[in-house]
């Protein structure tokens, strides 16, 4: 057991660093924005979130599916295989991401509409789409070789390279939007330049042979490529929920609270990358563990993996809504020095966060089916806990309890999305027992 506790930390805590990381990404650009631009540039980065969400929901759609089917290829001996598998993962992640950023970068106006920026909103707003996804393919294949690096046996250089890109981008950020005045567009610019550099340090593990993955042209394969997509559809759908979650979000709080609330909500969802990413760093940190030894059917260790990794996400939430109850007003101050808007997001802060230990055990179950390829399984919860349960209740719980059922529904929304897990699961194990 020691020794899985040591495959367990030797993925998890670089995968989680990794991600932590990452989400570094998107907060210092709200801090630095908060600050040096003002809180109607941090509600234009928050409406243009969906599209940057998007882009990253495709991105590790397919990374991790990829990555799952190439470390049950590897459990089962067929390295040439596995090999295939990531570079028609990468072919797809350049294609895909390719065209969202084309589109980004001639029509952000027309996004900007879309997404429902008011016309105070829609000018910041589509600047730092055009400037964002002007580096997409940049942030795509960070997150992309970031996690085969990671599977390939180097979690250290995948780590390192993320830590490389967040203080390139700290440092950038801070010379665009204080010393350069570029604002909203100089936060975009910082965050691109950020993730070229960790893709340039990721590519030397190729360069260097450190690993079984290799870079060559790919052999497309049709069945392929639909297994990929398919085992990664549920890490879309855990990815893109926040997407549609925070434009419904969005439109029930311009209704009720106006542009102050969108920016209170802006400074929770940049509270919540960082917290959410633990969950997923986690997740991800386990998935190679979880996929290689389903390859070997070794289902005995494929659960005790899974178990480590539920005790661990809830142990880290609980710490976590503490945390936030004790420092939850600093923490916010760190965005902005409004008192008034300081307070607003304090209070919905600590409703909010309580959804955190709920989310922490659903994120594991639905990399768990992922892992051990049962897409079906994770995308019904996965559907249900960001597309469904969240967009109905923030719907309908602000019409009976007012502005406290906007940060009420999330709550709700994770509790309903375990208790159907729960019931999945019961059902599956009645018709394993009937056969």
């Amino acid at each position: 057991m020691k020794s899985l506790w040591k495959e367990f930390i030797k993925y998890a805590v670089p995968s989680v660093i990794g991600m932590m990381v990452s989400a570094l990404y998107i907060v210092v650009d709200g801090i630095f924005v908060g600050r040096g631009v003002g809180a109607s540039a941090l509600a234009s980065i928050n409406i243009a979130l969906p599209v940057t969400t998007l882009m990253i929901a495709i991105t590790m759609m397919i990374t991790m599916g990829g990555a799952a089917v190439t470390s049950i290829k590897f459990g089962q001996n067929k390295y040439d295989e596995g090999n295939n598998i990531f570079l028609e993962s990468l072919f797809l992640i350049v294609v895909i991401t390719g065209i969202l950023s084309v589109v980004g970068v001639f029509f952000p106006e027309g996004l900007a509409k879309m997404l429902g920026a008011s016309n105070e909103l829609a000018k910041g707003t589509a600047e730092y789409l055009r400037y964002y996804l002007m580096f997409g393919l940049g942030f795509s294949g960070s997150l992309a070789l970031s996690a085969f690096v990671r599977n390939d046996g180097n979690p250290k250089l995948a780590m390192i390279a993320l830590i490389v890109g967040a203080i390139t981008n700290i440092v950038l950020d801070y010379m665009f939007i204080f010393i350069f005045n570029y604002g909203i567009v100089g936060a975009a610019i910082a965050s691109g330049l950020g993730q070229l550099s960790s893709v340039f340090l990721l590519l030397s593990h190729f360069f260097r042979n450190q690993g079984k993955l290799k870079l060559y042209i790919p052999q497309l394969k049709k069945s392929e490529l639909i297994r990929i997509l398919k085992a990664g559809t549920p890490e879309f759908i855990v990815q893109v929920s926040p997407a549609v979650s925070v434009f419904v979000f969005n439109q029930v709080i311009m209704r009720r609270i106006g542009e102050v609330g969108i920016a209170s909500f802006s400074i929770i969802g940049y509270i919540s990358v960082v917290l959410i990413a633990l969950f997923i760093g986690i997740s991800q940190g386990i998935q190679p563990l979880l996929s290689y030894n389903y390859g070997k059917e070794n289902y005995k260790k494929v659960n005790k993996v899974f178990k480590m990794g539920v005790k661990t996400n809830f142990t880290a939430s609980l710490i976590i809504y503490l945390i936030i109850l004790v420092l939850g007003e600093k923490i916010i101050s760190i965005f902005n020095s409004d008192k008034t808007l300081i307070k607003l997001t304090f209070d919905a802060m600590v409703i909010y966060a309580f959804s955190f230990i709920i989310a922490s055990i659903n994120i594991v179950n639905i990399n768990y089916y992922q892992s051990t390829e049962k897409p079906k399984i994770a995308n019904i919860i996965s559907a249900s806990r960001g597309l469904v349960f969240t967009v109905v209740f923030v719907i309908i719980l602000p019409l009976i309890i007012e502005d406290i059922g906007i940060w009420t529904s999330i709550i709700l929304a994770e509790i309903c999305t375990l208790l159907f897990s729960l019931y999945l699961i019961n059902i599956k194990k009645i018709a394993i027992n009937k056969n």
